[in-house]
């Protein structure tokens, strides 16, 4: 599913960043759940571009109600401060749909986000749908290892007075391995590209990105 990665007339700003998700679920009753993430970004370039820190800080909150087995539906909220190169400030409410299946001992996920994005500075309410299909593999006779590949495409529904343009917004594909260290602890770690549109500006931004979750079920 990677969108628009053709040959480009011009040159794409290329940055090596380090994002580190922790995620907390949580069983409310047979058909509730909760889900909380903090996730900072360190950027923009870690192999020695000029400012350094954390680019992005992304905290989140969701509450899901199960309507079967495999689906469940979800209404959360967002809060997205950038503090590099400049500060700004981002508010999201966000809806969500989530399918969990086994295709034999592959794990698979479909997720399709919409997001109402209140960006600092833009006129107006950006809508972005975004959709991850995500399989996950035992490696291991015990299943505690396993391999991890997903791939994400963000469309923009609307455009916005100094902000998002309708059309492509960007895409990530993540490959990567996991670890069942616990009943309650996951650790993911791995290697995510994403290619990001910038129609406004002269280049495109691609992002090499070493990512690591912990992810607890509380």
């Amino acid at each position: 599913m990677l969108f628009c990665m053709g040959t480009m007339a011009h040159a794409d700003d290329v940055d090596s960043q380090q994002w580190t998700l922790i995620t907390a679920q949580k069983e409310l009753t047979e058909k509730w759940r909760a889900y909380l993430e903090v996730q900072p970004r360190l950027g923009p370039d870690l192999t020695g571009g000029s400012p350094r820190g954390v680019e992005r800080l992304l905290v989140r909150g969701a509450i899901g109600y199960r309507l079967t087995p495999k689906t469940s539906l979800w209404q959360g909220y967002a809060w997205t401060p950038q503090f590099l190169p400049t500060d700004s400030s981002e508010h999201r409410l966000f809806q969500q749909l989530l399918y969990e299946d086994k295709l034999g001992k592959t794990s698979f996920l479909n997720r399709a986000r919409l997001e109402e994005r209140f960006i600092e500075g833009a006129g107006g309410t950006s809508i972005r749908l975004r959709n991850m299909i995500r399989f996950a593999h035992p490696i291991s006779a015990n299943k505690k290892w396993t391999a991890v590949a997903y791939d994400e495409l963000f469309w923009n529904l609307n455009s916005t007075t100094g902000g998002p343009t309708s059309g492509y917004d960007q895409n990530r594909i993540f490959l990567g391995i996991s670890r069942q260290t616990s009943s309650k602890l996951r650790v993911e770690t791995g290697y995510l590209f994403a290619h990001v549109d910038r129609p406004r500006t002269s280049s495109d931004r691609k992002l090499h990105v070493w990512v690591v979750q912990l992810a607890y079920t509380l």
